[in-house]
């Protein structure tokens, strides 16, 4: 038992028994934060361990997970010190400790409530994530005992003070205010040695992908569609070559590395997907694979947020274009987007093939006679030779199909025939979450673009919304990481979507309201809008209101550092 009488001095509390009983207090406070830590956990994996991204997160006004701690600690010591006062007449010696349970019982109610909370993009416990956890745990132990140390020295300066020895335990309580800077703390620490880790994986990677001279590499950028040209192009190559892509979105070095981990003999066909955030990114992930083909999609403000002006978001996405130049490799650039064209003069490379629907542009591989359907496209695959073949996929929207003619561009200098380039596109599969259609228990067909939205996205994703019969409806939190285009950018999404729904349900507080701003402007009825506060409420507010022949799409799931 903790020695809590008045007389308790300084020497008495580095005493064995002490130290140990201290250790102990220290050791469950840090199970708890254990489970406090989880949130702040996955938002610094959400926000690529970088360190300005998690502290804006943290600063959010609305943050209430950083609220929800305040009040946890605050709640902690209040009903401490009223327990203490309270028992004023008890002994010091269990009125002191038995405050504590009103801290746990706060603690514990923290982390079922946070638990029962669903995310979108659950803490996955990678090596790098148990580090920090290690390193984060290590921490605050030691934190929390020096602390519970020096609160019990302190009681040799209380001597004579009954109610300040009762309470001296109470700054304890505030520990869980430590949870986000520590986060921070222990991402900063261990990020050196992260760096040489990472280098050196990195490093075996090139290797790899360097001893394959026989190996077709492909690079793919653009702000948006990335993933989609990819999975497209490995179908259409797939009629010819054994082909290995990086999966999902994994669009960085490490995740270029780890996809090379299964890369063997017997593939032909290598596909990087390139995503950027910052400038000299794309040439970073050049350097690693050193790709021989590319395909660089329309550019946006995507990610305006990091970069600061599209002119540093074509110039980062161009790196490609200009590693392929210096080392005499092709490049396949789309016509249909207008950032894209402006860069079209600058290149001073031969080895470059314009494609996509905008036969203004005189691209040199295009689609005609498109025809948009509930069951996906038809069209005419036409190319600079001459040549042509019919073509029909299940995917959706115009977009696709200008997708569909970059990986046939890109396919037919790798000698793939028409007739084959038809046959990849017929088999063709749509992404997760990318425009996604499945037709519900209930008769509801449900279009999933959940995974995220942009400018030229959302602009897609009600042209195919629109290609359905039956009342619309609408499910989205809007548009992030746009900068300061992006209150505008949200408005102008609800002006267009005035004019192609019936039903608009806004998520969030995100983008929700200046969408909803641009629906009033267009003159929307808005008992036709409900504003719900998470994806919960939305789902549960469809249901009710839904019936068959309904069509829902579900525009963009903010991850959950935006939620």
């Amino acid at each position: 038992m903790f020695d809590f009488d008045t007389a308790l001095g300084a020497k008495a509390a580095f005493g064995t028994q002490n130290l140990m009983i201290a250790a102990g207090i220290a050791l469950v406070n840090t199970l708890f934060t254990f489970y406090l830590a989880r949130k702040f956990m996955q938002i610094m994996q959400q926000s690529g361990y970088v360190d300005s991204e998690y502290a804006k997160w943290v600063r959010k006004r609305d943050n209430v997970y950083v609220t929800r701690l305040w009040m946890t600690a605050m709640l902690s010591v209040l009903a401490y010190l009223i327990f203490s006062i309270a028992f004023s007449f008890g002994d010091v010696k269990w009125v002191a400790p038995s405050g504590f349970v009103f801290y746990v019982i706060f603690n514990i109610v923290y982390i079922v409530s946070d638990n029962s909370r669903r995310s979108k993009m659950p803490l996955v416990f990678t090596g790098r994530v148990i580090r920090i956890y290690i390193t984060y745990l290590l921490t605050y132990f030691v934190l929390t005992f020096i602390v519970t140390v020096a609160l019990t020295a302190s009681g040799a300066l209380m001597e004579g003070n009954d109610i300040l020895l009762r309470v001296r335990f109470c700054p304890l309580c505030l520990t869980p205010l430590l949870v986000p800077p520590l986060t921070r703390l222990s991402n900063a620490l261990n990020a050196p040695a992260e760096r040489i880790h990472n280098m050196k994986y990195v490093e075996k990677c090139r290797k790899t992908l360097a001893e394959r001279t026989d190996l077709i590499k492909i690079g793919i950028t653009g702000s948006y569609g990335k993933t989609s040209v990819k999975e497209i192009l490995r179908s259409i190559l797939s009629e010819k070559y054994n082909v290995l892509v990086t999966p999902y979105s994994y669009n960085t070095p490490l995740g270029v590395c780890r996809t090379v981990k299964r890369l063997d003999s017997t593939y032909d066909v290598f596909i990087a997907e390139m995503g950027a955030r910052r400038e000299g990114e794309i040439n970073e992930l050049c350097q690693l694979v050193d790709p021989k083909y590319g395909i660089i999609n329309g550019i946006t403000g995507q990610h305006l947020e990091t970069f600061l002006s599209i002119n540093r978001i074509k110039k980062t996405k161009f790196e490609l274009a200009d590693w392929l130049k210096n080392n005499g490799g092709t490049l396949i650039v789309t016509c249909d987007n207008e950032n894209t064209c402006s860069m079209l003069d600058e290149l001073e490379n031969e080895n470059v093939v314009v494609a996509g629907l905008d036969t203004d542009k005189a691209p040199d591989v295009y689609a005609e006679d498109v025809k948009l359907t509930e069951r996906g496209a038809e069209f005419t695959l036409c190319f600079g030779d001459g040549r042509s073949v019919s073509c029909r996929t299940s995917l959706y929207g115009t977009h696709n199909v200008s997708n569909i003619v970059l990986a046939a561009a890109l396919a037919e200098k790798l000698f793939l025939t028409p007739e084959q380039i038809a046959a990849g596109i017929a088999r063709i599969k749509p992404v997760p979450h990318r425009l996604e259609v499945s037709v519900n228990d209930g008769g509801v067909t449900i279009i999933d673009d959940s995974y995220n939205a942009n400018v030229e996205g959302t602009k897609a994703a009600v042209e195919v919304l629109d290609t359905f019969s039956g009342r619309k409806i609408i499910i989205t939190p809007g548009m992030v990481e746009l900068g300061r285009t992006e209150d505008r950018e949200n408005y102008e999404f609800g002006r267009r979507l005035a004019k192609n729904i019936d039903l608009a349900i806004l998520v969030g507080s995100h983008g929700a309201y200046t969408i909803r701003d641009g629906l009033l402007f267009e003159g929307f009825d808005m008992e036709n809008v409900y504003m719900a506060k998470d994806l919960n409420d939305a789902t549960a507010y469809y249901k009710k209101h839904s019936r068959p022949g309904d069509v829902v799409l579900f525009e963009n799931d903010l991850p959950d550092k935006f939620s």
